[in-house]
């Protein structure tokens, strides 16, 4: 069964996938508006 642990394991890695993306990618404006509405779709 599919606990709360891991729908809050998805929803970190994806905000962190989002960190990186907007720390990486700060001259890609495509890419880091992507990287921004990643994390918001985490939380």
């Amino acid at each position: 069964m599919i606990g709360l642990e891991h729908y809050l394991i998805v929803a970190a890695a994806l905000f962190v996938t989002g960190i990186f993306g907007i720390f990486l990618n700060r001259k890609n404006v495509i890419i880091l508006l992507m990287s921004i509405e990643l994390m918001l779709l985490s939380v």
